[in-house]
């Protein structure tokens, strides 16, 4: 169903070889539509750089940086990029009646979230709520009820304080089920500078806990 995946954890470019650019060209000749998901966060190296002016990041009540809006930007992009590429063939058998990019942006927000929980998320919250109790009732402290590996275990705040949910590229191969299934640019990073001893590996398997140095 996606053709494009863009997530903060891999750095991605436009133009060139193994650019999104090309990728989404050639999949708009083969199949007359492109679907791209861009997740939150992904893409602000590149916003920060095409800005005309250098200025310092916006930052909310707590000193987090506040992420600009990646989804408007990258439309913009794109439909310049390849409205382009989409003019240099009109007329030919790719392009008969000199068409241009038809795009439609739909920003999911809370949708996503609001959805009704079904059985399983019942079931489950009613273990983390049960669980919660009785640690508390046991005199624990400072302390949050979670899944690992499929078992309900009580896991100390200072353990996950300053750490964030990443898709990690060096030790998992969620990003490699990602590339393999949308056929797309696979972005590969030379190195990960995140120290062994951040890694720790969720309940999904999927993801990791690392140090947020920001």
């Amino acid at each position: 169903v996606v053709d494009l995946c863009l997530v903060p954890e891999v750095k991605f470019y436009f133009d060139g070889p193994g650019g999104i650019v090309d990728h989404i060209y050639e999949r708009l000749l083969s199949h007359g539509k492109a679907v791209v998901v861009v997740a939150e966060g992904a893409g602000q190296d590149l916003i920060v750089a095409s800005a005309d002016t250098k200025k310092e990041p916006k930052r909310d009540a707590s000193g987090n940086v506040l992420l600009e809006d990646v989804g408007p930007w990258l439309c913009r992009k794109l439909k310049k990029r390849l409205d382009t590429k989409l003019e240099s063939i009109s007329g030919t058998s790719l392009n008969i009646h000199g068409d241009k990019l038809t795009l439609k942006y739909v920003d999911p927000s809370y949708m996503v979230r609001g959805v009704p929980p079904n059985t399983a998320d019942n079931v489950y919250c009613t273990q983390l709520a049960h669980n919660a109790v009785h640690g508390a009732l046991a005199g624990m402290t400072s302390f949050l009820v979670g899944s690992i590996n499929g078992r309900e275990c009580y896991v100390p705040i200072k353990l996950v304080a300053n750490k964030r949910n990443v898709i990690d590229t060096a030790h998992q191969s969620l990003w490699e089920y990602v590339v393999f299934d949308t056929a797309q640019p696979s972005f590969i990073i030379d190195s990960d500078d995140r120290d062994e001893a951040d890694v720790l590996i969720s309940a999904s398997g999927g993801v990791i806990l690392a140090t947020d140095d920001s």
